[in-house]
């Protein structure tokens, strides 16, 4: 080995695969040159063979002593260093700095520099096997997408294929934070698939598109997209058949299906279709189904038939389970949710709702929950599990602020942990405190889901309140509760509840009402309680779809002398719209009625306004009043809430928030079916999901106001929706 100064003859022979007393041959040693070439520290690779002795000489290539970079006035040198792969003090590899300059040319494509150039050169120094690497950069300035065009669509709408695009958008007054209007060529090439899979999910089997054209500005600061699309004819769905190891009667596999025949052809809905079939077998224990939608065009009349072959594969059982990811969560607490088993019978139904149960404990970022299913190499009938997770911040501060006729201006706190230590244990501390020094309260609340490894739950919550009721007195009101649960289903719950509640009376205002009357507002308040929740949303942290139905009662009057009756029902709904799109509804009714000839305590009585229910009033300003104008609280309450969020920066987690909300608080429950009276409200806000929670400004516009009633209410608040 001759010509080798800086790599060890050692490390060169390594790739040598001749070896002394092996035959020479022309084409092994062919093979070595390149081997020795390959490592990528030469120029040049020579072999001479004389007297049985074979002699590689090599050339090598100099070192790196300095990387630069030239013309970057966009983007740092720093930046760069850390975006490039080859360092100081490597061996000059000329394929290694033409992968750099791809790398530099997406970073700078990524940063919106479309137009950016890159190239390189090298620049001896005083020793002849040592040079300077340089980058030469011609960034320009930041150029956006003015403009998409779309060329022969004639089914739909620019506007509404630009929606279909998810990366690439036109510039917007946001531009300047996000990405948006940015053009990236790989996020394009994404679109364009994106693309046709819509047409595809519209009944548009041969769309098809031609390549786009991109064309710059004159002053080089604008892009220009278009995109010639060729949509064809919509087809619907013909015939729909099944072939194969069919386990199942044809009846039942097609009662499975989504799509019938007549329908629009979706691809969509044919690849859901595929899904729950693939369930159905692996229900049985066939993991590994194959089932292949086979699928025959009739340009005739305009139709796709569809036929879904089954390869069924081998009965198979679940293996071992583990899990990974979980640095925080313990182990127990994902496998408690779990409704596998080691050893049983596959089962595809149960492993799903097992990866939905984990999704919505909250504690693991949207999309992060993953099952692989990985089969053993000595035993193919046994399938092992691994769940990978991501978990993400458990703990929230909430903060908001508001505007009462009752307490004035308030601030409310509350510190949340729903995982503490990891245990799934769900522990808050909340507090309230107004201006007007004498609205206050301070609660803390623990809840273990699985009370000893069973399947019962337990919490218990402590507070203390104080209220005061205009022109009577100020309330102070201190206990605890007492909560056990139980499912009846994976998504259904009963909750059982007892409360102690102790009220005392200051600041008896008798210079209004010298004959007020309070013996009966003072005392103690013991009641119990049942409710029933059914709990399906996918995340309990970021609901996108599911719902979220609960039925209370609560009776009091079990040893003290508060006596009442409550009731409360709730609905909450989310409805996907897109993937970015979420429509979110809620229903509440509740009625309250007194028990005995004791009136209810005020504080169990309904008010609404305010940031949560009725957010063009003023907090707590809803309700039925006095000759004065107080609000008195009602015996019943009936609110509807809709509500449409709107990605606005993606990137940054900046969404739009359009609302409408109805409702009301009556005197008497026969009043709920008075709809004519209910008080509406219609706004907009912008909700910024931070490191510290979702931060939410709003502004409510209610319908019609009256009276004291203002035009418009702003609130801001710090905590998710409904």
């Amino acid at each position: 080995m001759t010509g080798n100064k800086k790599i060890e003859k050692d490390a060169i022979l390594a790739k040598v695969k001749s070896k002394a007393g092996d035959q020479a041959r022309r084409n092994a040693i062919a093979d070595d040159i390149k081997a020795v070439h390959s490592l990528g520290y030469f120029d040049d690779v020579a072999v001479d063979y004389e007297s049985g002795v074979l002699t590689f000489s090599v050339k090598e290539r100099p070192t790196i002593v300095k990387i630069d970079f030239e013309g970057n006035d966009q983007i740092s040198n720093k930046d760069l260093q850390d975006v490039i792969k080859l360092k100081e003090y490597s061996i000059l590899d000329v394929n290694k700095v033409k992968e750099d300059i791809s790398l530099i040319q997406k970073h700078y494509e990524e940063k919106g520099f479309y137009l950016a150039r890159v190239s390189y050169e090298t620049k001896p120094t005083a020793k002849p096997d040592e040079v300077e690497l340089i980058y030469r950069v011609s960034d320009f300035d930041k150029v956006r997408i003015k403009k998409i065009t779309f060329l022969n669509n004639h089914s739909f709408s620019d506007d509404r294929l630009k929606g279909v695009l998810r990366n690439t958008k036109e510039g917007n007054f946001f531009s300047w934070i996000s990405s948006s209007g940015n053009f990236k060529e790989s996020a394009f090439k994404q679109d364009l698939q994106i693309l046709t899979y819509f047409y595809l999910n519209e009944g548009y089997v041969k769309f098809r598109y031609e390549q786009p054209i991109v064309t710059v500005s004159e002053d080089k600061k604008w892009l220009f997209v278009s995109i010639y699309v060729d949509e064809g004819q919509r087809y619907n769905v013909g015939e729909i058949d099944f072939s194969g190891d069919l386990l199942y009667d044809k009846k039942e596999l097609g009662e499975a299906t989504q799509m019938t025949t007549g329908q629009i052809f979706s691809i969509q809905k044919r690849n859901d279709d595929i899904q729950r079939l693939t369930e159905k077998y692996q229900d049985l224990g066939y993991a590994f189904v194959n089932v292949n939608p086979k699928m025959n065009i009739h340009d005739d009349s305009r139709t796709v038939d569809i036929r879904y072959d089954f390869e069924k594969g081998n009965l198979t059982h679940f293996g071992e389970i583990n899990v990974l990811g979980n640095s925080k969560t313990r182990d127990k607490v994902i496998r408690r949710e779990l409704r596998i088993r080691e050893g049983e019978l596959y089962n595809g139904t149960r492993l799903r709702v097992s990866r939905e149960r984990v999704e919505r404990l909250g504690y693991f970022a949207p999309g992060e929950v993953v099952f692989n299913s990985v089969t053993r190499k000595d035993k193919k009938d046994v399938v092992d599990i691994e769940i990978n997770v991501k978990e993400r911040s458990t703990g929230t501060v909430t903060v908001g602020m508001g505007y009462g006729s009752i307490q004035k201006f308030f601030l409310t706190t509350q510190i949340a942990e729903i995982n503490l230590f990891g245990r799934g244990q769900n522990l808050s501390l909340a507090g309230q405190y107004a201006s007007d020094r004498v609205s206050r309260s301070l609660s803390l609340g623990f809840t273990e889901p699985y009370l000893f490894d069973s399947l019962w739950s337990a919490g218990v919550d402590v507070f203390l309140v104080s209220f005061p009721i205009p022109n009577k007195y100020l309330e102070f009101k201190d206990g605890f509760d007492f909560k056990f649960g139980h499912p009846l289903e994976d998504d259904l719950y009963v909750y059982t509840t007892y409360k102690f509640e102790h009220l005392t009376l200051d600041q008896i205002n008798y210079s209004v009402d010298p004959n007020l009357q309070v013996g009966d507002d003072v005392g103690n308040m013991s009641s119990v309680g049942v409710s029933f929740v059914r709990d399906k949303r996918n995340n309990r942290f970021e609901t996108s779809k599911g719902n979220y139905e609960s039925v209370s009662t609560e009776l009091a009057g079990v040893g003290a002398n508060k006596n009442f009756a409550k009731f409360i029902g709730e609905g909450r709904f989310y409805h996907p719209i897109t993937e970015d799109l979420t429509f979110r509804t809620k229903l509440e009714i509740g009625h309250t009625l007194k028990t005995t000839d004791k009136n209810v305590p005020p504080s169990e009585k309904f008010y609404l306004g305010g940031p949560n229910n009725l957010k063009g009033y003023d907090t707590f300003t809803v309700s039925p009043k006095d000759a004065a104008d107080i609000p008195l609280g009602g015996a019943s309450e009936l609110l509807y809430i809709a509500e449409l969020e709107i990605p606005l920066i993606k990137e940054a987690g900046v969404k739009m928030v359009f609302f409408y909300d109805m409702g009301n608080s009556y005197a008497t429950f026969h009043d709920l079916v008075n709809v004519t009276s209910l008080k509406k409200d219609v706004g907009f806000g912008f909700r910024w999901f931070s490191p510290i929670g979702p931060l939410r400004f709003e502004w409510g516009f209610p319908i019609k106001p009256v009276g004291n009633e203002g035009n418009v209410v702003f609130n801001f608040f710090i905590g998710p929706p409904f």
